[in-house]
């Protein structure tokens, strides 16, 4: 189902404040993820226009990028060019396209929450992490002591009504962080650890494929 709000619109809002301080902790995160993993070759799954690339480790590493907008993917290459390993616009519910095993690491920054049948893609991404390679997520965290659930049925929903949308189905798939483990091992990936950041608001996860699939 097609979402109410047009997300390429809202994408530089992101690293402005108020939101900065909710995705200003998940950028930090994914440096040092980057740069912890030693990966050479990575892949931000819904990258959006990657706004975030410069706020990463730049020196031996290759990014590739997709995302199902074609103006992301547009935008994206207009900003980064031949920086970019590749930018690869995504046809929905569709495999990604590239071969298994391909990549060292694999981003995806709020993007499993918007699908309404996690696993397949999940695995998907588990397909092109090369044995041993890693993944990184994030997810907001609709957790029992989180206070975003409060906050998006009532602020965060008057400043969407104000712009002409509502934030209601926004989110089909809401985790919490035993449901995102659950995934993650329904997947098939190892190693799973999973953290909270951004005042308890967001769900940060590495874990790995194994290394004999």
């Amino acid at each position: 189902m097609p979402e109410a709000v047009d997300y390429f619109s809202n994408h530089r809002l992101k690293l402005r404040l108020p939101w900065r301080l909710y995705h200003g902790p998940i950028v930090h995160t994914a440096a040092r993820v980057v740069r912890e993993s030693g990966a050479a070759e990575v892949l931000n799954v819904g990258s959006g226009p990657f706004f975030e690339f410069s706020s990463l480790p730049q020196e031996g590493r290759r990014y590739t990028i997709c995302d199902i907008d074609p103006r992301a993917v547009s935008f994206a290459r207009s900003l980064h060019g031949e920086r970019l390993a590749g930018a690869d616009v995504l046809q929905p519910d569709a495999p990604l396209p590239y071969a298994d095993g391909r990549f060292d690491l694999v981003l995806s920054m709020d993007v499993i929450e918007h699908l309404s049948r996690p696993g397949p893609w999940l695995a998907d991404l588990v397909r092109v992490l090369r044995p041993g390679g890693q993944l990184f997520l994030t997810t907001p965290n609709y957790g029992s002591f989180s206070l975003l659930p409060l906050i998006e049925k009532t602020v965060l929903e008057a400043i969407a009504r104000v712009q002409g949308f509502s934030r209601r189905g926004l989110h089909p798939t809401p985790f919490d962080k035993p449901s995102l483990v659950s995934t993650l091992r329904e997947a098939g990936t190892t190693d799973i650890r999973v953290s909270t950041i951004s005042f308890g608001w967001v769900l940060a996860a590495t874990a790995r494929r194994p290394h004999d699939s």
